[in-house]
């Protein structure tokens, strides 16, 4: 595969010219192409991990060099860009002399391996649908198809083909602001004219016009443009670059041609294809800003797009995607003591502070988006779309594996350890390295980039990770990287990564028996409405348990309780039901009267036997104690039920007993 033209990346397009300022001197001897050699005149070195290619001047300053990159043409001593197809590519090496600039031939140079980490920028998917490889290497483009906006779409700017932005003041609010920057909330529009006769209708032939716009291992960045006037139709195909290099002003270049836009436009903007401001690109609107040069003055010109898809059938509108959620204000979580948590590894009966603690992935959801819910108070869940069309499964789940080590250096050579560092190994099918780390008050800082995992257009590949939770109790660490942000720029949307710890996950199987005394367990009626057998209540006297300090429910395991009631005389056919009832306001938990409240977790009471079972499973996403706030009873109904289990006084009838056969929990 020979690669000629390549799509110009900003984000990975770096200019880097030399330390002192560029002279041109006529005094510079003359030469001529065949002295433009590279290792003689210029270098070209490669990095092949990271695909980065590096370009230098060996001539001196007394030239003035001038590069033909895949990427374009550009100037500078030294030059760097990357690239993320591999292949055989191109450049050429030229300087400035006093009869013209002077060029070298081509020089060709090979890219071994992909790396997509340089499409990682969710705006490539949005835009040009990023790239699927196949297990043979092979590269799949996904082309998006974006038609003239035909109506309202969400929170979105902008409602027809074109809109118009002040550009004096770009949030229409009196601020004066100027400064047109990316994103819906970033700017708004001082008119938006809809649908006009005089300007664009909405049976104007532009209506029927499509961008096609996709990634190509031959070709590049392409974007095949249909331009439908009044006059007919122009098809045409272009490369195109996007530059990403400031985040805030991403700019589109068509190199051959221009972008899509409306005969109604002709003469209006000097410029339709250098640089033209991208000012929004979800996965279903695409919006370009052109200035207005004619006789009426400097003006933004806004036009919209829509996903060809959406506007033949609108009830395709995404309705499962990270970016339609409303999240704001978020708090990051925050840690008295990150290094000790990380750390500490909790057995059955003890927790202790180790030196070493390996992480496995959660092979069930080893990735997903983790955002932040503003609802009520605010907090972070998980977006639960993995395995969904835009957070694809991952297969390298089993393989991984991350080893934090607390380790001594003997700085003096004198026996003595000091000096304690942390030092990260990482094992998994993307990356395989070992590197230092530091603990922050929420982060965990690399001393080099770390590729935890890559899932379709997903790359989590950084140096530093957010910790955006981590419970040693529950055996659960959640490390993100920075994935959207709201309007005050504060990051609400991480990709993040559900990590186990090793030693805990290995340990024992099976259920964990819970140690009490029936001698202490409470055994009454409840105002005539309904048995209760009390293991633990925190303003009573009955404690049921050996230590109820150790009693603990870590998030989704489950309490079981089996019971044995002796001594109460049914009526027949009685189901009653039964309520481990535990005081836990995080589960939504209310007690039982008159009947009523018995729907919340219950079991049926098999009367045959005066046996039964009670259950718990803790669904709130952290382990859950009870000592101190919470309680251990279990209500068992009996109103309407029974041939009169209490005496006249509300006494508990004769005979009746309770007794705990077993506490497990798994």
């Amino acid at each position: 595969m020979k690669i000629k033209l390549f799509c110009g990346i900003g984000v990975t397009l770096l200019v880097l010219s030399a330390c002192t300022e560029e002279k041109f001197s006529y005094e510079a001897p003359d030469v001529n192409s065949a002295d433009l050699v590279e290792g003689k005149a210029y270098s070209v070195t490669i990095d092949p991990e990271t695909n980065l290619v590096t370009l230098k001047n060996l001539l001196g300053d007394s030239y003035v060099a001038s590069w033909v990159t895949p990427n374009g043409i550009t100037k500078g001593s030294e030059v760097s860009f990357s690239l993320p197809f591999s292949g055989n590519y191109e450049v050429q090496f030229g300087v400035m002399t006093r009869g013209g600039m002077v060029y070298g031939n081509p020089y060709t140079f090979e890219l071994p391996y992909n790396n997509f980490s340089l499409l990682s920028d969710e705006i490539w998917t949005n835009l040009a649908g990023g790239v699927e490889v196949e297990d043979d290497g092979t590269v799949i483009s996904n082309p998006v198809t974006w038609v003239p906006m035909n109506r309202k779409f969400g929170k979105h700017n902008g409602s027809a083909p074109v809109t118009y932005l002040s550009p004096d003041d770009v949030h229409n609010n009196g601020s004066g602001d100027n400064d047109l920057k990316f994103g819906t909330d970033n700017w708004t529009e001082n008119w938006d004219p809809g649908f006009q006769s005089w300007l664009i209708d909405s049976d104007n032939p532009y209506m029927d016009s499509e961008m096609t716009m996709y990634l190509d291992a031959q070709q590049g960045c392409v974007a095949e443009i249909k331009r439908v006037t009044s006059s007919g139709e122009t098809n045409y195909t272009t490369t195109f670059n996007l530059n990403l290099s400031d985040p805030d002003r991403p700019t589109v270049t068509f190199n051959q041609g221009d972008m899509l836009y409306a005969e109604w436009g002709n003469g209006m903007c000097s410029n339709y294809s250098t640089d033209i401001k991208l000012i929004e690109c979800t996965p279903y609107v695409l919006q370009f800003a052109t200035m207005r040069t004619n006789s009426e003055g400097p003006w933004w010109i806004v036009w919209n797009f829509i996903r060809k898809e959406l506007k033949e059938d609108p009830s395709l509108f995404p309705t499962d995607g990270p970016e339609l959620q409303e999240v704001s204000d978020p708090k990051l979580p925050s840690y008295e003591n990150l290094e000790e948590l990380l750390f500490t590894i909790v057995g059955d009966d003890a927790s202790y502070l180790s030196t070493q603690t390996t992480l496995v992935m959660d092979e069930e959801k080893p990735y997903d988006i983790y955002y932040w819910n503003n609802a009520g108070e605010g907090n972070w869940e998980w977006m639960n779309g993995y395995g969904s069309s835009w957070a694809p499964a991952y297969g390298g789940a089993e393989d991984f594996s991350l080893t934090l080590s607390k380790k001594w250096e003997d700085l003096d050579n004198d026996g003595v350890k000091e000096s304690p560092y942390f030092e990260g190994a990482l094992e998994n099918p993307e990356n395989t390295k070992t590197t230092r780390f530091t603990i922050g008050e929420n982060s965990i800082t690399f001393n080099e980039p770390l590729i935890l995992m890559s899932a379709g257009n997903y790359l989590m590949r950084a140096r530093e990770f957010t910790v955006l939770r981590c419970a040693p109790e529950d055996e659960e660490i959640i490390l993100g990287i920075p994935d959207g942000y709201d309007a005050n720029n504060n990051c609400n949307r991480y990709l993040a990564v559900g990590l186990k710890i090793k030693g805990v996950s290995g340990g024992q199987e099976g259920p964990t028996l819970v140690q009490g005394d029936n001698a202490k367990l409470g055994v009454y009626v409840e105002a005539s409405d309904h048995l209760r057998l009390e293991l633990y209540n925190p303003w009573g006297s009955n404690n049921w348990f050996n230590d109820i300090s150790k009693l603990k429910l870590k998030k989704n395991q489950t309490a079981t309780i089996n019971f044995k009631l002796e001594g109460v005389d049914w009526k027949d056919g009685a189901q009653p039901r039964v309520l481990f009832a535990n005081n836990v306001d995080a589960l939504g938990f209310s007690w039982p009267t008159k009947g009523e409240g018995f729907d919340q977790d219950h079991t049926i009471l098999n009367t045959a036997t005066g046996e039964g079972t009670a259950t718990l499973t803790n669904t709130t996403g952290g382990t859950i104690t009870f000592e101190g706030t919470g309680c251990v009873t279990l209500c068992i109904e009996i109103n309407g039920l029974t041939n009169s289990p209490v005496e006249e006084d509300g006494s508990l009838a004769a005979g009746i007993k309770g007794e705990i056969i077993s506490f497990s929990i798994q």
